[in-house]
């Protein structure tokens, strides 16, 4: 089954890569935009608006407002540490660099990057694993897939729809994502 979703990781891989146009300004809110590297590094995360289970619903919500350049980016928690992720709903998966990858419990040997990924840049190597647990503020999920990639090749950690996917919804709205379990 995973030589059948592979194209689908790299042709995510692959956009994350795509450079921004920033003087162009967006024409709807949920107009999707793709990632520049370089402002993912320099985006700063936005508070996370965080609520208890509704009192009617039982569910949760995080509110995120979009950044000056329409980014949401956040700070995730993973394996009791926290990571800066920038949402993309583009990306099949979560995509981590290996020192981030470490960093939250994930263990990578270097047999484990056999997958490869086609991108912007080049073919890069990729590994496969699970995450046990994602959370940001008060929704969170279990066994979420991650590729990861050498430092050299991705300097932040994109939040793909493996993680999006487990959650009840998530969807923008004046400027915020929400996303609710």
């Amino acid at each position: 089954m995973l030589h059948k979703i592979m194209p689908f990781v790299f042709l995510a891989v692959a956009m994350a890569f795509i450079p921004q146009f920033l003087d162009k300004a967006p024409e709807k809110v949920e107009q999707r935009q793709e990632l520049d590297t370089a402002s993912a590094r320099s985006a700063q995360p936005q508070t996370v608006s965080t609520g208890n289970a509704h009192y009617t619903t039982g569910k949760r919500q995080v509110s995120l407002r979009a950044d000056r350049h329409g980014h949401f980016v956040a700070h995730f928690k993973a394996g009791g540490r926290s990571i800066k992720g920038l949402i993309d709903t583009g990306a099949t998966y979560v995509a981590m660099n290996i020192s981030t990858a470490r960093s939250v419990g994930v263990k990578v040997a270097n047999s484990d990057f056999k997958h490869k990924a086609e991108t912007a840049n080049g073919i890069v190597k990729a590994a496969f694993a699970k995450l046990d647990r994602l959370e940001l503020g008060a929704v969170s999920a279990q066994n979420v897939e991650v590729f990861i990639l050498e430092d050299s090749t991705l300097s932040s950690t994109l939040i793909g729809m493996s993680f999006l996917n487990k959650l009840s919804s998530f969807k923008i709205e004046n400027g915020q994502l929400i996303l609710t379990q």
